[in-house]
């Protein structure tokens, strides 16, 4: 088996010549945005270009159409790796999180990594994983047994500074309708009950509940529907409210009953009756790993990266792959596009198209095929990551 320095030589060669067919890519789904379960094109054009290279296709898989898994199968008896692909953008602001460059740099280490899998042992997975954004496409993946036997999984996320990995919060997303009485505002208002009044005194609620968490809570919530007319007391009124805490446990056993307990005391205050449903599956921390985390920093710093340390201070979100985390040793790297534009804006979306970004997708593509090559290739490496996993696991159990 070639050594890692070779290996690392050939994928940067095979990406040197890859680099145009990637970045059309990029270019190509970022200019056609489609949001979470609705990603056909960009899911058909990046399972085209892994099947053109050799690897054997699932499309749909996990009851998922825009999912897929492309598999490439090295010498036998070796560990399976898993190089992940978001591509859902989200509404009105197009790719304002840079998932074309998720993509297409999970797609180039599949690109690099294929012309040396003869020479390794192992299989090589490219998973596509839609609906990051709110819809928990992961999470469904992992339930339905499509990440079963991944000895590690692997992906970066574009950001304003290079980290090899960072914390993230666990979340939850509830829909919470509230049923009135309708009636006219002016003439007989006695004969309502007002669903949208039950909503403000969720939010007052949520305000009041904020000043007695901890600092690692979040909750933000938007009116999903505020009646018809004015003049009509509205008979049904909803909201949707986003919680989150730095862990799953506090998240689900702390807050939720506290949360669940200001819309029912809304409904009772003001005569309605309500009803709270998932809008999402509820997404976990990141389990952070750090053998996987050395070796992006080794090879982001190869490609001239300069890699910051995660501080807390400066926030952070959610991802369903904080999930595949908690299943199995996972990698969520960062890689910058911008120095100061954040994920959601539209700042970032234009660093997302931009030079850097082009750039980021090579340097990407180089890091995440070179990480699995040390996976491929280095039992030591396979085991410093497995007990790390384990060691994290059996804390967390006892924490």
């Amino acid at each position: 088996m070639p050594d890692v320095p070779t290996l690392i030589d050939r994928i940067d060669a095979t990406l040197d010549r890859e680099r145009e067919a990637l970045l059309e890519l990029s270019h190509r789904i970022h200019a056609h945005p489609e949001i979470r379960f609705e990603e056909v094109q960009a899911s058909a054009w990046l399972a085209d270009a892994l099947e053109a290279r050799g690897f054997t296709l699932e499309r749909g898989v996990a009851g998922l159409p825009t999912a897929f898994r492309a598999r490439l199968e090295g010498q036998p008896a070796g560990p399976t790796v898993a190089v992940l692909c978001e591509y859902d953008a989200l509404p009105g602001l197009g790719h304002a999180c840079g998932h074309n460059l998720i993509a297409t740099m999970g797609a180039g280490a599949g690109f690099a990594l294929a012309p040396l899998m003869p020479d390794l042992t192992g299989t090589l997975l490219v998973i596509g994983t839609p609906a990051e954004e709110g819809g928990g496409g992961k999470i469904m993946m992992l339930e339905e047994g499509v990440f079963d036997g991944v000895d590690a999984a692997l992906m970066i996320h574009p950001y304003h500074q290079n980290q090899a990995g960072m914390a993230t919060l666990a979340s939850v997303k509830k829909e919470v309708v509230y049923h009135g009485v309708p009636a006219h505002a002016a003439m007989a208002p006695h004969l309502g009950r007002n669903a949208l009044d039950a909503v403000r005194l969720a939010f007052a609620g949520i305000d009041a509940m904020r000043q007695q968490v901890r600092d690692d809570v979040r909750i933000h919530a938007i009116v999903s529907d505020g009646g018809a007319a004015a003049n009509i007391i509205p008979e049904r009124a909803s909201m949707t409210c986003v919680a989150r805490a730095a862990d799953a446990r506090h998240l689900h056993e702390a807050l939720l009953p506290r949360l669940l307990g200001v819309f029912e005391g809304a409904a009772l205050m003001t005569g309605t009756t309500h009803e709270v449903q998932d809008a999402s599956h509820p997404y976990d921390e990141i389990l952070r790993n750090p053998p996987l985390e050395s070796a992006f920093e080794r090879h982001a710093r190869r490609r001239g990266r300069e890699v910051t340390p995660f501080d807390p201070a400066a926030g952070t979100g959610s991802t369903d792959m904080g999930n595949v985390s908690q299943a199995l040793p996972g990698l969520h790297g960062m890689l910058a596009i911008d120095d100061a534009a954040l994920p959601h804006t539209a700042a970032f979306a234009t660093a997302a198209r931009s030079a850097r970004g082009d750039a980021t997708v090579v340097d990407g593509a180089s890091v995440l095929a070179a990480v699995a090559a040390e996976l491929f290739s280095d039992g030591q490496v396979r085991a410093q990551v497995r007990d790390a996993f384990s060691a994290a696991k059996d804390a967390e159990a006892k924490g």
